[in-house]
């Protein structure tokens, strides 16, 4: 990863009974863009049957003189590009990472079946959480 590239992760809280389940609930939004998952975890202790799946891409964005702006418009570029009906979303941006919470469960719930919110952040600079260490979970082994 370059220093010009930025990276997104998508964080997807879904209702699902385990980490099968879950995983099989994002496999369409993973496979749209080539998406690779980096963890799958149970958080029903804060919720029953939720479970939270982190997915890493590439962005197609690339940082210039002004990051924040390339930050911001790599999150809406995503959110844009999961299809139609979906707004803009406001984005917070905070360098290196800028994000924005879609959850509206019922716009969401067309890509993830029981999809409750999808967090989704841009990072620039060095890989902030190891995406290079992404496994295929439907493998599960490292890539």
């Amino acid at each position: 990863m370059s220093e010009d590239d930025l990276v997104l992760l998508i964080t997807v809280v879904v209702e699902a009974a385990d980490e099968h389940q879950a995983l099989a609930a994002c496999a369409a939004l993973t496979g749209r863009a080539g998406a690779r998952v980096l963890d799958a975890r149970d958080c029903s202790d804060e919720e029953p049957g939720c479970w939270a799946v982190v997915l890493t891409e590439a962005s197609t964005e690339k940082t210039t003189h002004n990051v924040s702006a390339a930050l911001a418009r790599a999150v809406r570029t995503y959110v844009r590009g999961l299809g139609e009906g979906f707004p803009t979303p406001r984005v917070a941006c905070e360098p290196p990472t800028a994000w924005t919470v879609l959850d509206e469960p019922e716009m969401i719930s067309a890509l993830v079946p029981g999809a409750e919110r999808v967090l989704v952040e841009a990072w620039t600079g060095d890989d902030p959480f190891g995406a290079g260490t992404a496994r295929d979970k439907s493998a599960g082994t490292p890539p």
